[in-house]
């Protein structure tokens, strides 16, 4: 479970993104219950994350990026 953001290009054609993602770091208790138990961290206000200012309040660690193949129309 993780959250990404990436541009989308304007251009017609095929295009190849990597989105890069990442997911909400909580407390000691929080994190070990994720590892034991799968349980994954939601934003409980999402639109947080939106803008630059809010999110670099968040406490955040990366999850690996996606890679995405668009077909632009």
């Amino acid at each position: 479970l993780a959250y990404g953001a990436c541009h989308l290009p304007s251009s017609p054609g095929w295009h190849s993104l990597d989105c890069a993602t990442w997911r909400p770091r909580g407390g000691w208790r929080q994190r070990l219950r994720q590892r034991c138990l799968g349980e994954g961290l939601q934003l409980l206000a999402p639109q947080a994350s939106q803008g630059a200012t809010e999110r670099f309040r968040l406490r955040t660690e990366a999850m690996g990026s996606v890679q995405l193949q668009l077909g632009v129309i």
